[in-house]
């Protein structure tokens, strides 16, 4: 009893709900004490030492295991509440419909073990379960001193009071019947039971003959799931209707098959990197956000051959439910006719890409030139383009700080963080190809507009190779058309004239010198209401968000004047404080302005 405690410790450890386990035995033992009680027969104290025994090691199992209980032993109570109100919301498809929770159907356990259970399992079981039910029939008053009777109660409990559990809390399940797989094992239990019942017919030939039906389901059960694999987590019995079974129930869960293209594609690209990108019918993958987990599974050399590669893959690697592709099919598996893993050949794709984007930028002067590399930036896209490429130029890590025209376009992790600039560091096999002897970059940018990028190369642990600013085109002009707009008078005149419009600050200087813009300025923004804040705004104790600029990133020289623009956040604002110093010196000056409306 003790090392069952440990069992069911450990269970609970893994699914809550396994849990149930504690007063199903604490229960049938009761059960013994009374019945041993009203029959005057002795062992009490024995009975008491094993439930004490199962309680304590249980109790002390799951709390061995449990290292969160350590701080707080009320977290197994928490964790049945989040087991009824999962935050974890997935879509799974039930009888040709996706549902989720709070709307689980109260069937969808019992119908996902029908379905996915080998029939003689439930066939036997249902036959050991008939076998409790006529010992118990034949003697109930002493049905608790038979061992096959308490046990096979024992097993039923085991089955049934976890799933009456989920059904009555409204647990939120999703992807067949996986939160409860330990149900397979009182389910066993009973089939045992069926299966020493029919051992013990009394008639050779009747006995035989079912035994011999036994043996084959078994059999064929097992053919079916060897034959599987490795989705043999795949397996459905003949109750689920194999054909159009995609449309009607969840598979591939788990997408096992990638693992399998992975060692497929180290056979097609046997050396060098090979760029890849996950695709799914059903769940989207951010790959450059989530590192494929399957590649863990290979030899450290071969998974370093691989590079995640989001803008133009050489390969696509499929896990999910499909069939027709958009691209060639170099390798797939299926199951029941169903495809659940390929590798898509999206190099012609990826070559034609690289080539369009050298065509492209090869029609004009480079903007900028840096460790062999041309580099040419337009409206909103960017490229490098080496001619003679060598291993070295595409080696190490490309590191890319793009500058936004209006710095309220950075990402609030940047703006906490006090940068100027979002990261988008990368290597050559993420963005970048080789084209007959060329090397082609061109990396993701944000669809702000954009000011300026810094962009070099480093190797791992040395210092920078290179580096380079490229200004992009279209930055002057978005301010000359600030500057033709402008109507009326300015709301404050001070250093700069400045105007309001359309929640955008325009500040303006006639014949500006280099004296005018050298000072850094300051740009202080009040809400109308405080809780708008950032949160490092909030942190800091500040009032206002600071949004302090230099003219040397944010502005621009039109026709001999010095121009500023500067959009404001998009919530509502009372007033804005704004002005020039420059370190050592103080405050040029300062001009407060009321927004209102």
């Amino acid at each position: 009893f003790a090392l069952l405690g440990v069992g069911v410790g450990l269970l609970a450890n893994i699914r809550i709900m396994g849990l149930m386990l504690l007063p199903a035995v604490l229960g049938m033992l009761a059960l013994v004490a009374l019945y041993a009680a009203k029959r005057g027969e002795g062992g009490l104290k024995r009975i008491l030492a094993k439930t004490g025994a199962f309680s304590a090691v249980s109790v002390a199992a799951l709390y061995a295991a449990w290292p969160s209980t350590w701080r707080d032993p009320t977290l197994i109570l928490e964790a049945f509440d989040v087991l009824s109100n999962h935050p974890t919301l997935v879509p799974t498809l039930f009888r040709g419909e996706f549902v989720r929770w709070p709307s689980i159907p109260w069937d969808f356990i019992p119908t996902w073990m029908l379905i996915t259970t080998p029939p003689i399992a439930f066939a036997l079981a249902a036959i050991g379960i008939a076998r409790v039910a006529r010992l118990c029939a034949a003697d109930w008053r002493g049905a608790l001193a038979n061992p096959t009777a308490r046990f096979g109660l024992l097993a039923l409990a085991c089955l049934i009071l976890p799933v009456a559990a989920a059904i009555a809390l409204n647990s939120n399940l999703y992807g067949d019947w996986r939160q409860m797989y330990f149900l397979y094992a009182p389910t066993c239990v009973l089939a045992a039971f069926g299966l020493r019942a029919l051992a013990a017919l009394p008639k050779p030939r009747i006995r035989g003959a079912a035994l011999a039906a036994a043996a084959v389901g078994l059999a064929a059960a097992a053919v079916q799931i060897v034959g599987l694999h490795p989705f043999q987590s795949e397996y459905f019995n003949f109750l689920a209707d194999k054909s159009g079974i995609a449309d009607r129930w969840e598979m591939n869960y788990w997408r096992v098959s990638r693992k399998d293209a992975f060692e497929e594609l180290l056979k097609i690209q046997p050396s060098g990197h090979i760029p890849v990108v996950a695709a799914s019918h059903r769940h989207t993958v951010a790959p450059e956000l989530q590192r494929m987990r399957d590649m863990e599974l290979l030899p450290p050399d071969d998974r370093r051959r691989f590079a995640i590669a989001p803008s133009f893959p050489s390969f696509r690697v499929f896990s999910g439910i499909g069939g027709d592709f958009e691209y060639p099919v170099i390798w797939k598996r299926e199951v029941y006719g169903v495809v659940v893993g390929a590798v898509l050949d999206s190099r012609a794709e990826a070559k034609a890409a690289f080539q369009d984007a050298y065509a492209a930028a090869r029609m004009s002067e480079p903007t900028a030139r840096a460790g062999g590399f041309d580099m040419y930036a337009d409206g909103g896209g960017l490229a490098y383009i080496n001619e003679d490429c060598g291993e070295d130029d595409a080696s190490g890590f490309i590191e890319l700080s793009i500058f936004p025209v209006d710095p309220i376009d950075l990402p609030q992790s940047a703006r906490d963080a006090g940068l100027e600039y979002e990261s988008r560091d990368f290597d050559f096999h993420i963005y970048g190809a080789r084209i007959d002897g060329k090397c082609v970059v061109v990396p993701n940018l944000p669809e702000y507009p954009i000011s300026h990028v810094e962009t070099g190369q480093r190797m791992p642990g040395e210092s920078r190779l290179w580096s380079a600013q490229i200004v992009f085109g279209g930055h002057r002009e978005r301010y000359e058309r600030a500057l033709s707009s402008l109507s009326g008078e300015p709301v404050a005149r001070s250093g700069f004239d400045i105007w309001l419009n359309d929640g955008t600050l325009t500040y303006v200087k006639e014949n500006c010198d280099e004296e005018d813009t050298r000072g850094r300025f300051f740009l202080s923004v009040f809400p109308a209401d405080p809780s708008d804040l950032s949160q490092s705004a909030r942190d800091a104790g500040r009032e206002h968000e600071s949004l302090n600029f230099d003219f040397a990133r944010y502005g621009a020289t039109v026709g001999g004047k010095c121009v500023i623009v500067r959009r404001l956040p998009g919530y509502a604002i009372s007033r804005v404080e704004t002005g020039q110093w420059i370190t050592g010196e103080g405050e040029l000056w300062k001009a407060e302005t009321a927004v209102g409306d």
